[in-house]
């Protein structure tokens, strides 16, 4: 249901004297008519008769307008309302609620409208959409979690635990005025208004506070929770060894390539500077660079296509190089720099293993008592209201093609 608010204003001059209605200030009660009201005028009866309701002090029940509506000045509230009258103004639309808490189209749009804006000047229609899916379903569901999370931890505060949440707030807001030289206004200029600044904090305290409580205070990983895990991930923290080759492959052809290679090679110049040679076809932009991941025997490593240079690579150990040889067409130098064996132990890895676990079963708690939370609350169709948004937001951001 759409909500809409009507603020009831007084009559102008009825008790402004401070006699009672029908005092004469003699003492003598006066019967008062209706026709004492008339202005003396002759005409149709008015377009909208006052209610004989009650006047309200807050807003008045949702019309089914979707919106909310207040008189630009003080009157009397028609007894029906069809659509805003002439001199009430259109303030803001609505497309749901949770836990009773309106959402309203300007504030929740308001953080995500400039993405939504600058996707869709380089996005077609149908990315855009995709995209904007991704986006509103993230922010409803954000708002959806947090105002849950809110309310339960709100109704299980204490007396004494509220006036603490009181006196935090108003702390907190005498930081903001400090910081922007006493005015509200000027801290709504840099940003954000002050009420809303004051709102987006009690929401993250309630939010941590029953995350807490309720979830993160319930979660907890055991010495053997974080063995099994490193099991399972054995092959993660003890991954193959990988052997680092460099080679060098210059065309036979290219006997000036293959007599400079050579010559600085038995110099002594390091294996990686000469590789990075013009006439080398191998990776030269990587220093000829070549590594190769392996399991069992380094002896029956399998670590090139061509056997022949499978076998060269096999005959090496650590820091020794071969060469020069023929492969093809090509003069072949090759280098084993090294043996990288990356393993992490157990006692490594357990703070990794420990911070993991944590993340997964708060985030499997989180959901689940957000669920649970989301089944006894008053929150309206998700799906629902999120197609409703996925067509304004279109409507009002969308790429025209």
């Amino acid at each position: 249901m759409l909500a809409a608010g009507l603020l009831a204003a007084g009559l102008q001059g009825v008790g402004c004297s401070g006699l009672g209605s029908g005092d004469r200030g003699d003492g003598r009660r006066v019967r008062i008519e209706p026709a004492d009201f008339s202005t003396g005028q002759t005409g149709g009866t008015p377009a909208a008769a006052v209610s004989a309701d009650p006047m309200e002090t807050g807003p008045s029940p949702t019309p089914d307008d979707g919106v909310v509506i207040r008189p630009a000045v003080p009157q009397a509230r028609p007894a029906a309302v069809a659509s805003a009258p002439e001199g009430l103004a259109l303030i803001e639309a609505k497309v749901g609620d949770i836990n009773g808490k309106p959402i309203y189209l300007s504030s929740f749009f308001e953080p995500i409208e400039a993405r939504l804006k600058a996707e869709a000047e380089r996005l077609r229609l149908s990315a855009w959409r995709r995209e904007a899916a991704q986006v509103i379903a993230q922010r409803l569901d954000g708002l959806i979690a947090d105002e849950l999370l809110r309310a339960e931890a709100l109704s299980a505060l204490s007396p004494q635990q509220r006036q603490g949440l009181r006196a935090f707030l108003t702390n907190f807001r005498d930081d903001i005025l400090t910081q922007n030289l006493g005015s509200a206004q000027l801290a709504s200029r840099r940003g954000q208004s002050l009420d809303q600044a004051l709102r987006d904090k009690e929401i993250e305290t309630l939010v941590s506070l029953t995350l807490f409580q309720e979830v993160n205070k319930r979660v907890n990983v055991s010495w053997r929770d974080i063995r099994q895990r490193y099991e399972r991930d054995f092959e993660q923290y003890n991954p193959p060894p990988t052997a680092v080759f460099r080679l060098i492959r210059v065309p036979s052809a290219d006997e000036t390539a293959v007599a400079e290679i050579t010559a600085r090679l038995e110099n002594g110049e390091p294996f990686g500077v000469v590789a990075t040679h013009p006439a080398n076809t191998f990776f030269v932009e990587d220093g000829g660079l070549a590594r190769r991941p392996f399991e069992g025997e380094f002896a029956e490593g399998d670590f090139f296509p061509a056997e022949d240079l499978n076998q060269k690579a096999r005959s090496l150990s650590e820091g020794e190089t071969t060469g020069p040889f023929t492969l093809g067409n090509f003069t072949c130098w090759l280098t084993l720099e090294g043996i990288e064996q990356e393993s992490i132990s157990l006692y490594d890895a357990q703070l990794r293993i420990n911070r993991d676990l944590l993340v997964e079963r708060r985030t499997e708690a989180r959901t689940e008592y957000l669920k649970k939370l989301i089944d006894h609350a008053r929150v309206s169709n998700r799906d629902e209201i999120l197609l409703s948004l996925l067509r304004i937001a279109e409507e009002r951001y969308g790429p025209k093609e």
